[in-house]
């Protein structure tokens, strides 16, 4: 096994041990990091012209937002403000997938900015309650 290998094989493990000892709130969290973190790399993606990494970086977010930061909220859609949130991960879903579609970086920015705020929101509410 090279170096690289063995640094992602460490980066898996770390991961994997915070996800295993994270709250719910603590997982939410990392849920958002990992999308932000995934549209900043498929930005860098499309501004290389790499469409294959950029798709797979999309793909990536778009997975997260639908199956992490989504399911989390639906068991509570009654709620007025988990409703919100809904429709607007729905449709910052949407306009993933037309940046991903069209190459548009302006759509791209704005979904990150909103998920930006958002988890800003959540970090907020976080320190709040602690």
């Amino acid at each position: 096994m090279n170096k690289r290998q063995l640094a992602n094989v460490y980066a898996q493990v770390g991961l994997e041990s915070s996800v295993l000892s994270a709250s719910q709130h603590q997982l939410t969290t990392l849920l958002f990091d990992g999308a932000l973190n995934a549209l900043g790399r498929a930005a860098i993606s499309m501004a290389h012209q790499d469409i294959i990494n950029k798709g797979n970086m999309i793909a990536k977010a778009v997975a997260i937002i639908d199956t992490g930061l989504i399911q989390a909220i639906e068991p509570h859609a009654e709620d007025p403000l988990a409703g919100q949130l809904l429709s607007l991960f729905n449709y910052v879903v949407q306009q993933l997938m037309l940046a991903n579609l069209h190459n548009d970086h302006q759509k791209l920015d704005h979904c990150r900015e909103l998920l930006q705020t958002i988890a800003a929101a959540w970090q907020t509410s976080l320190s709040q309650e602690g």
